[in-house]
């Protein structure tokens, strides 16, 4: 069997759904964030029905190496990805979210990190609009955490040891070091880690595909890594509010659940499923109120 060409040094993957408002400007962030580094794009559309299509091919004059794949179904975010890693032809693989903009060299910056650091999976530090800090590592989820977080006590008790424990409160992000989950909105893999992790696991179709990874890289023994000289600017969520508060909340469940099952076992499975009526009680009720932790939550 022939050896596939590695004819780019970083392929980067974009996943868009109805990201016609921000694509652009991630798009024309890439080449400065690439320095001298050759790559190529990959936007990966989920049957958008806004403009996202259409600002894309507008770009494709200016950007070498963009390719677009339209897709006629939603086929969620970890099949998608997939799917591009296929035809990806880099040495590494930036995973990255439409609602980003990237800053001078942060790509180069990550695969300079992945080098020095001998990293398989190396995440950026991300930044709000307003360039505050935005948290991006956490710990692996363990059972409590987010029995907690189905809940919502969370909202209530925000600095519980417990819940800070898993948002990794405690991480010096002026740091480069070890992280064990990584932000899957700016994440650079290196392809043989990918390749040998057979990529997402298609059964997450949103959200816990990025957690997944970086739990079965730490059972690979691969390192998992933060690197603070390479920046993101993630607006955040852009995706997700475009559905209701139910349907989150029953998209997240059923991955976590998944989750849960795959690496913890059948009882917590079942406990998890217990809670599940209560959780989407909970979720209906807290739209209504101020969101306490808004800036740490990437899950709801």
């Amino acid at each position: 069997m022939n050896e596939v060409r590695r004819d780019f040094d970083v392929s980067i993957i974009i996943v868009s759904w109805n990201a016609a408002q921000c694509i652009g400007d991630c798009l024309r962030s890439i080449p400065a964030a690439l320095g001298a580094l050759r790559g190529e794009i990959f936007v990966i559309d989920n049957n958008s029905s806004d403009q996202t299509v259409s600002r894309v091919n507008g770009l494709k004059n200016n950007l070498s190496n963009l390719h677009l794949i339209e897709l006629k179904d939603n086929i969620g975010f970890s099949r998608a990805n997939n799917r591009a890693a296929k035809e990806a032809k880099g040495k590494y693989l930036l995973l990255l979210n439409p609602d980003t903009e990237l800053t001078h060299h942060a790509i180069a910056t990550l695969v300079s990190c992945s080098s020095t650091h001998e990293a398989a999976l190396v995440g950026a530090k991300h930044c709000n609009p307003d360039r505050s800090l935005q948290p991006s590592v956490r710990r692996l989820p363990s059972i409590s955490a987010m029995i907690f977080l189905l809940l919502k006590l969370h909202r209530i008790f925000p600095r519980a040891s417990l819940w800070r424990h898993y948002l990794a409160s405690d991480f010096d992000y002026s740091q480069a070091q070890a992280a064990e989950q990584l932000a899957g909105s700016c994440l650079l893999v290196r392809r043989d880690a990918w390749d040998m992790l057979n990529g997402f696991d298609e059964r997450f179709h949103l959200w816990f595909e990025d957690v997944d990874l970086c739990y079965r890289a730490k059972a690979a023994k691969l390192k998992t890594w933060y690197c603070p000289d390479s920046t993101v600017v993630h607006l955040g969520g852009q995706g997700f509010r475009q559905l209701s508060t139910i349907r989150r909340q029953r998209a997240f469940n059923r991955s976590l659940r998944y989750y849960i099952r795959k690496h913890h076992g059948a009882l917590f499975w079942l406990l998890l499923w217990a809670v599940e009526p209560l959780s989407l009680t909970l979720a209906a009720l807290t739209e209504y109120l101020p969101r306490g932790m808004d800036k740490n939550e990437r899950q709801v």
